[in-house]
């Protein structure tokens, strides 16, 4: 029978397994969005990764969870089994999202291929600053680095700046003409599919935070709304 601290490496490891094909997701998307193309083959590799984040989600709960009920560990192995569900549920939504982002390449490849040049040009330096937050998530997970986490959480307004200078240049290409309007409109989508991938790193670089120091920056977050608004 394992002992806590092999069941824990376990979860570490299994974790990193599904950080790793998140990551391949994401190189998918940035390989798609480089040649201003879908690609059905890569598309394949895609879905077939998908259902390896879906099924060690399922995984990482039942064994966090049975990890739980069998030693019931303290505070910080608790937070850590605990972050572990909520992180991997995290993780599945954004596999979800980088699967969805490929077919919305399709589709403006298809019906709008006059703006298809936006998805290297306008789309494509977003992702790749997504992607790079991720990395450092990842690495922050593997180094225990709280540093590099805030950073995350630093870069991430840059982020925002790109996809509203974005969303006023599709604007503007859906007014000149009407064969823009749904190319224009499914690119705004694709930066909003991006934006909210930012969000989910920004939860998960949060939740490890919460591990590494016991500083909960969500709760500190909506602390300092109330008291805005009061």
């Amino acid at each position: 029978m394992r002992t806590l601290n092999e069941s824990l490496k376990a979860l570490d490891e299994h974790y990193l397994e599904t950080l790793k094909y998140v990551g391949r997701n994401f190189d998918v998307n940035l390989e798609m969005l480089q040649n201003n193309s879908f690609n059905p083959t890569l598309y394949g590799e895609a879905k077939m990764i998908e259902d390896f984040i879906n099924s060690f989600e399922v995984k990482l709960k039942e064994d966090s969870i049975i990890t739980m009920a069998r030693f019931q560990p303290a505070a910080k192995n608790l937070r850590k089994l605990v972050m572990i569900i909520n992180s991997v549920r995290v993780l599945e939504r954004m596999g979800d999202l980088l699967k969805a982002n490929l077919s919305l390449i399709k589709d403006i490849e298809k019906k709008s291929p006059n703006l298809a040049y936006a998805l290297s040009e306008k789309v494509l330096p977003i992702a790749k600053k997504i992607r790079g937050l991720f990395q450092m998530y990842v690495d922050a997970f593997l180094n225990e680095d709280v540093r590099l986490l805030y950073n995350v959480l630093y870069l991430d307004e840059e982020i925002d700046d790109l996809i509203n200078a974005n969303t006023d240049y599709f604007l503007t290409k859906m007014k000149e003409t009407p064969d823009n309007v749904v190319g224009g409109s499914e690119l705004m989508l694709l930066d909003k599919k991006f934006e909210r991938l930012s969000d989910h790193i920004i939860h998960l670089a949060s939740d490890l935070i919460y591990i590494l120091n016991g500083e909960n920056t969500r709760k500190a977050e909506l602390q300092n709304k109330g008291k805005g608004n009061q």
